[in-house]
């Protein structure tokens, strides 16, 4: 990338190692791929433009993840998935082997959280859960609008070809209605923070779905 270790100087590291779960070696390592995705933003920009949300995808670590999208835009501060150096790294962090579970819970429940009122209601869980069947039944990789289709209609045109997903309606919010006696402490109807957390930390290898290695 050209800037190697003289990206940030030693002070500017260190700040970066408090903030986050990584030592400095591996910020300049994170720093390397961030620009990897743009080098000629980062000729043009210097060393922490913003990217797009289609650069950071291109990140082939993320590209298995059904949740991919989901997570720029958590993580991104317009909330659009467009990110810079600092965000990036932020995101990378909190996404590491290094980091806590109860951060993993955080972000995750702002993940699930699709229209962000700081519960977890029935339309959101329908949405978690055709976004991990999904991949399944198409066998493809899906941009916004086609996972926007999926949400909305509940099947999706691949080609010329137009698939269903696996599950009914029925089936769909039968699974919700479970989740949701499962885990809803209060009997509300909804699952709170303090309920995903309750759940998540006695599941068995959660963390794992939040796992990102650069």
């Amino acid at each position: 990338m050209g800037q190697g270790t003289s990206a940030y100087d030693q002070s500017e590291l260190a700040e970066f190692q408090d903030l986050t779960y990584f030592t400095k070696r591996e910020v300049l390592h994170v720093h390397k791929r961030f620009g990897e995705l743009a080098p000629e933003k980062m000729k043009q920009h210097g060393r922490n433009p913003t990217l797009s949300k289609e650069e950071i995808l291109a990140l082939p670590e993320l590209a298995a993840n059904p949740f991919k999208e989901r997570i720029l835009e958590v993580f991104s501060d317009t909330g659009d998935g467009n990110m810079n150096f600092e965000q990036f790294l932020d995101m990378m962090s909190q996404l590491s082997s290094k980091a806590p579970l109860e951060t993993k819970i955080d972000f995750a429940f702002k993940i699930y959280d699709f229209n962000e009122d700081g519960q977890i209601c029935e339309n959101d869980l329908q949405k978690v859960i055709l976004f991990l069947i999904q991949p399944a039944v198409t066998g493809a990789t899906l941009n916004s609008d086609e996972r926007n289709q999926v949400i909305k209609n509940k099947s999706v045109r691949v080609g010329n070809k137009k698939e269903e997903t696996a599950l009914t309606d029925n089936q769909i919010n039968e699974i919700v209605r479970n989740v949701i006696s499962e885990m809803d402490m209060d009997d509300d109807g909804s699952i709170s923070y303090l309920d995903f957390k309750h759940g998540m930390s006695k599941l068995n290898g959660f963390e794992e779905s939040f796992k990102v290695t650069l």
